[in-house]
């Protein structure tokens, strides 16, 4: 009896730690604002081409060396429309007015930036 009882709990802990492994499904709006962060990263680095890579094959624009500088951001994610995302990203500078880029966010299938303005 008592070997049943402890492969029970062990069968119950051994469920429970695979429960835990299992990833949760992330929202269009927490994928749209995770390929959003690593654009802002490239931009803060003014890396064209890490910016090139989340883009859904299109040339973007937007990240420019001369206002690489910026000290923080803000993300606001607006609703969806049609499998597309729009991010509009705020850039604050302390010798420069902010720089407000808006990015589409395509989340229908492959997770990609297809536009920046």
């Amino acid at each position: 009896m008592l070997k049943e009882v402890i492969a029970a709990v062990v069968s119950g802990f051994v469920v429970l730690g695979l429960t835990a492994c299992v990833p949760t499904e992330r929202s269009p709006q927490e994928s749209a604002r995770d390929i959003v962060e690593r654009w802002v990263a490239a931009s803060k680095r003014a890396d064209e081409d890490a910016a090139q890579a989340l883009s859904c094959g299109s040339i973007l624009g937007g990240v420019n060396s001369d206002t690489a500088g910026f000290e923080s951001y803000e993300l606001e994610v607006f609703p969806q429309t049609g499998g597309e995302l729009i991010v509009e990203v705020t850039k604050t500078y302390s010798d420069y007015p902010d720089l407000v880029s808006t990015l589409g966010v395509r989340t229908d299938g492959e997770l990609c930036i297809s536009w920046v303005r």
